[in-house]
C-alpha cells in the first residue's frame, strides 16, 4: 500500500485524475476460446462488409448523393480509409484481447474519451441495424408482399414532416428487429458457419448480378443517363461536391472490419491474423463494390433506382423474374443476419461498458438460464426501434456514416498516443528504453539510484512523455479543423487566391508538427510485433485528417445528431460513470485500506 499512498498522498483522485484514467487492454481480456483461423476471421469481416450494406446502401447513394460516380465515391472512400484500416491492424495485433475502438481509447486517452467514444460506437452499431431492417422491410414489402404490407404500416397523419423524418413506422423492419431479441435471448450459439453460408450466397447472388448488368445494360445508360425533373445528368450528376459526400456516406460500408478486431481473444495467432484478416476482408470488399456500383448504373439510369430496392428494381425493369428473387432472398438472409449480429455486439458492448462502470450495472447483468445480458438486449432492441419508427431511410445513412467517422478518426489519434506511451501493463521487459531516456544530473548517475527512485522517475517519464504527445495531437486536430473550415468557406472567398493559399499554409503546420513528435518521441518498442503500422505518426495523422473531411461533408443533421451522441456522452459520464467507474470505486477501496497515519501495515 505504500505506493498507492505514496501517488495520490492519502487523497481520492482528484477531478481531472478521473477524467484521465486509463485501463490497460490487457485487463479487457476475456477467457474465450481460441478457434478462429484467417479464413474465420476473413469471412466474419466479410459478413458484415459485403452484407446488406451493398445490396441497400449502393443504389440509394447512387440516386441521392453521386450519380454513377459512385465508383469514384467508393475508390475515395477505400483511398482514406486505407489509413485507418493500418491502424485497426496495428492496434489489432498490439494487443491480445478484445479489441475494439472504445477499449484502446481507454488505454490511451482515458476514461472520459473512452466514455465518448464508447457512445459513438453503440449509438452507430444501433443505427446500422436501423437502416438493414429499414432495407429489409421495404424489400419484404415490395417484392415478396406485393405492397401489401404497406398498406398495414401506421402513417403518420402530417403530410409536412422534414425529409429526415420517416413517414410511416415500418412494421417489417421492427418484426425483424424483434425476432432478432427473442433469438439472442433465447440464447441461440452463433457460429462461424452461418455467416459463412450467408458470404458465400451473396458473392454468388453479386456476380450473377455483375453479369447479366454487363449483358443487358449499356455503357450509354452509364454515362448519359439524364434525370428529366432535375436536368441532372453524365457521369458526375451532382458534381465533385456529389462524389465527396458520396464518399463520406460509403464509408460506413467498410465499416464491417472493425468486426475482424474485435476477435483478437478468439483468434488462435491474433498478432498474425488480425491483420491479414483485416487486410484481406477489406481488399475483397472494395473490389466488390467497385464492381456492383458500376454495373447498376450500367443496368438502369440511375435516376430511376429506388433509395433501397434499387439493385432488385433494377432486374425486374428488364423483366428478369428469378434473378430479381435470387437477389431478393439474398437481401432477406443478409439482412437479417447482420441485424443478427449487430444486436448480438451491440448487447455485448453494453456489457462492457456496464463492467466498466461507465452505464448502468443493470445491462451488465445476465440470465442465469440463457447465460445472456437479457436486460442490454432489450434495451437495445427498445433504442433501435426508436431510430427506426422515427428516422427517414435517407438521415439513417448519414447518421450511420457520422458515428464511424468520428470513431474512425478517434482510432488514429489513439494509435499515435499508444505508440509513444509505454505503459507498465503492457511494457516489455526485455526493452530498457525508459531507463536510457532518463535525464539525471551528472552528479548523480543512474547506477546510484535505488529501486524505488528509479519507479518514481520513470512513472514521471511516462507521463510527461505522454501529456506532449496528446497535447501535440490535440494541436494537429485544431489546426486540421480550420483547414477544414476553409475548405467549405463562402464562395466570396476566392478559392486560389485566398482559400488555398492558407489551407497550404496549415498543412504545412501540421507537417512540421508531426516532423517535432517524430524526431523528438521514440516510438516505444513491442516484443515479437505482428504488425507495425508504418510511418507512424504520419499515416495515422493523415487518417485522422481524411475522416474529418469526410465527416464534415456529410448533412447538416448528421452534424447535430453527433454533437446530440457527444452530449448524450458527457451526461452519462457526469450523471453516473464518473461516480461508478470502476477504476475510480477500485482505487477508492485501496485508499480506505490505508492506515490514516500514513505508514505502512499489514492490513489482513
Amino acid at each position: 500500500m505504500a505506493s498507492c499512498c505514496e501517488k495520490y498522498n492519502c487523497k481520492p483522485p482528484s477531478f481531472f485524475e478521473r477524467l484521465f484514467q486509463k485501463s490497460s487492454p490487457k485487463f479487457q481480456t476475456q477467457e474465450l476460446k481460441k478457434c478462429l483461423n484467417i479464413f474465420d476471421l476473413t469471412v466474419q469481416g466479410l459478413a458484415h462488409i459485403v452484407g446488406a450494406g451493398i445490396f441497400i446502401m449502393t443504389p440509394g447513394v447512387t440516386k441521392m448523393a453521386a450519380g454513377p460516380g459512385l465508383v469514384v465515391s467508393y475508390l475515395l472512400a477505400a483511398a482514406v480509409l486505407i489509413f485507418t484500416v493500418l491502424a485497426y491492424m496495428d492496434l489489432g495485433a498490439r494487443y491480445k484481447g478484445i479489441g475494439n475502438a472504445y477499449v484502446y481509447v481507454y488505454a490511451a486517452l482515458g476514461e472520459f474519451a473512452a466514455g465518448l467514444v464508447g457512445t459513438f460506437i453503440m449509438t452507430e452499431i444501433a443505427l446500422g441495424v436501423g437502416l438493414v431492417a429499414v432495407g429489409f422491410g421495404q424489400n419484404m414489402d415490395k417484392f415478396i408482399f406485393e405492397g401489401n404490407a404497406h398498406k398495414l404500416q401506421v402513417e403518420y397523419s402530417s403530410t409536412f414532416l422534414p425529409d429526415y423524418l420517416a413517414e410511416n413506422v415500418n412494421l417489417l423492419a421492427i418484426a425483424l428487429i424483434l425476432f432478432c431479441c427473442i433469438i439472442n435471448c433465447i440464447g441461440v450459439k452463433h457460429v462461424a458457419i452461418v455467416n459463412t453460408i450467408t458470404v458465400v450466397f451473396s458473392f454468388v447472388s453479386l456476380t450473377m448480378y455483375c453479369i447479366v448488368s454487363f449483358t443487358y445494360g449499356s455503357s450509354k445508360t452509364f454515362t448519359n443517363s439524364t434525370d428529366p425533373e432535375t436536368g441532372r445528368g453524365g457521369v458526375f450528376p451532382y458534381g465533385f461536391s456529389g462524389v465527396i459526400t458520396g464518399a463520406a456516406v460509403v464509408v460506413v460500408s467498410f465499416a464491417g472490419f472493425e468486426t475482424v478486431v474485435s476477435l483478437s481473444a478468439e483468434a488462435k495467432n491474433s498478432k498474425r491474423d488480425i491483420p491479414l484478416a483485416t487486410g484481406l476482408s477489406f481488399g475483397i470488399s472494395v473490389a466488390c463494390y467497385l464492381l456492383v456500383s458500376a454495373a447498376i448504373s450500367y443496368l438502369v439510369p440511375w435516376y430511376t433506382l429506388n433509395e433501397s430496392t434499387g439493385i432488385p428494381g433494377s432486374l425486374q425493369a428488364h423483366g428478369l423474374t428469378i434473378p430479381k428473387y435470387i437477389i431478393v432472398a439474398a437481401i432477406l438472409f443478409a439482412s437479417g443476419s447482420v441485424a443478427l449480429c449487430s444486436l448480438t455486439t451491440l448487447a455485448r458492448g453494453l456489457m462492457v461498458f456496464s463492467d466498466d462502470g461507465l452505464i448502468f450495472s443493470c445491462l451488465g447483468l445476465v440470465a442465469e438460464c440463457s447465460k445472456v445480458p437479457i436486460i442490454a438486449t432489450v434495451s437495445a432492441t427498445v433504442v433501435i426501434s426508436f431510430f427506426t419508427i422515427v428516422f427517414s431511410y435517407k438521415i439513417l445513412i448519414h447518421l450511420v456514416a457520422g458515428g464511424a467517422l468520428i470513431t474512425f478518426a478517434a482510432v488514429c489519434h489513439t494509435l499515435v498516443v499508444i505508440s509513444y506511451s509505454k505503459q507498465k501493463e503492457v511494457i516489455d521487459e526485455s526493452s530498457e528504453l525508459i531507463l536510457n531516456e532518463f535525464v539525471v544530473n551528472e552528479e548523480q548517475p543512474l547506477t546510484s539510484l535505488n529501486q524505488q527512485d528509479i519507479e518514481t522517475l520513470e512513472s514521471q517519464y511516462i507521463e510527461n512523455q505522454e501529456l506532449k504527445v496528446v497535447s501535440w495531437m490535440g494541436i494537429i486536430i485544431v489546426i486540421s479543423t480550420l483547414c477544414i473550415a476553409f475548405i467549405h468557406w463562402p464562395s466570396s472567398w476566392h478559392f486560389w487566391k485566398v482559400r488555398l493559399p492558407i489551407m497550404i499554409i496549415l498543412g504545412f503546420m501540421n507537417i512540421l508538427i508531426l516532423i517535432y513528435i517524430k524526431s523528438t518521441y521514440h516510438i516505444q518498442p513491442q516484443k515479437n510485433p505482428g504488425f507495425v503500422c508504418p510511418g507512424i505518426p504520419f499515416i495515422p495523422a493523415i487518417g485522422l485528417f481524411f475522416n474529418l473531411v469526410l465527416f464534415s461533408s456529410l448533412d447538416v443533421m448528421a452534424h447535430l445528431m453527433t454533437g446530440a451522441y457527444f452530449a448524450v456522452g458527457v451526461l452519462m459520464y457526469l450523471g453516473y460513470g464518473y461516480f461508478h467507474s470502476t477504476i475510480t470505486l477500485k482505487k477508492k477501496k485501496e485508499l480506505e485500506l490505508i492506515p490514516n497515519d500514513g505508514t505502512d501495515k499489514d492490513m489482513d
